[in-house]
């Protein structure tokens, strides 16, 4: 008998629950943070994506006699377009947009959205079962109310 309340005591002791694991992720955050960001940044690396985006803007040009002059001035490749009356300029303007995506953020979102579609589908469930048996209980009711109705 003490074995086996020994040997449930150990498996119970033994159990990871979510207040458990926290403290000892608390506990290794404070005695070895590296270990703790770089298991982090393994698991959930940053996903960074880079959107190159090109504006030009110029006049028309409708010219067969015409000559060309790029030149750079504050990171714009101004193009000068000379025709033998009149200088038409040509814009180019390049943009990048940086974008990093927090993939730790996004998975925990994704499990929340699992768990709330889950929870959904048996709040649905549950609703049919209590709408089922309204239905059985209405219509005892009005098969009582309609035999009482009829004299034999």
């Amino acid at each position: 008998m003490k074995k086996l309340l020994l040997l449930t005591t150990i498996i119970l002791s033994s159990c990871l629950t979510e207040k458990r694991a926290i403290k000892k992720i608390a506990l290794i955050s404070a005695k070895h943070p590296n270990v703790l960001a770089l298991s982090c940044s393994d698991k959930f690396p940053n996903k960074e994506t880079i959107e190159i985006r090109e504006l030009i803007s110029y006049d028309t040009i409708k010219s067969t006699d015409t000559l060309y002059n790029d030149s750079l001035i504050n990171n714009e490749i101004i193009r000068y377009v000379y025709l033998p009356s009149k200088t038409i300029t040509k814009t180019i303007k390049r943009d990048s947009i940086i974008r990093i995506e927090n993939t730790a953020k996004v998975f925990l979102l994704e499990n929340k959205i699992k768990e709330l579609t889950i929870q959904n589908d048996n709040k649905t469930i549950e609703l049919r079962v209590y709408r089922i048996i309204v239905m059985i209980f209405v219509i005892l009711i009005l098969s009582k109310i309609i035999l009482k109705s009829i004299k034999w």
